[in-house]
């Protein structure tokens, strides 16, 4: 009798003081969906999108006009928008607990430098495929008029 008071005593123990732990566990797993949630809503926010988007297009012509060397801008200028990663603004921190922290401002970097390597890269083949049409229109002109005369 005397041992099964104890075993239900220790049952009844481990159990008090085993459910916070895990509503804790609970708590930090979803403050750090919460975390990357906010996270990439803010980063698609800041971006600048057009300024992105004109510094790869500024790029492309950059391509062409800088002969031989010039084609190295646009892969240069792609993983530049990536690895320019700026942290995030501190008063959106304040009062966060060190999980949720590490998560925003982790996700916040990656999914910003994503972001601003996507619109660069557009900018890039949108530079690219006008620079071509441009050029080949003039030439198709330059050939037509050529063969008028």
């Amino acid at each position: 009798m005397n041992s099964t008071f104890h075993v239900c005593a220790l049952l009844m123990a481990v159990l008090v003081f085993s459910i916070p732990f895990g509503t804790f566990a609970q708590q930090g797993s979803v403050q750090a969906a919460e975390a990357i949630a906010n996270a990439k809503a803010d980063a698609n926010k800041d971006v600048n999108k057009p300024l992105w988007f004109g510094a790869g297009c500024l790029l492309s012509g950059s391509a062409f006009l800088l002969k031989p060397y010039g084609y190295f801008a646009l892969p240069i200028g792609s993983i530049g928008g990536y690895l320019y990663q700026p942290a995030p603004l501190p008063s959106r921190l304040i009062g966060k607990s060190p999980e949720y922290i590490a998560a925003y401002t982790s996700t916040y970097k990656s999914k910003r430098g994503e972001i601003q390597a996507n619109s660069t890269a557009a900018g890039c083949l949108s530079g690219c495929l006008i620079i071509v049409l441009a050029t080949g229109s003039i030439g198709v002109g330059l050939g037509t008029a050529a063969a008028t005369q």
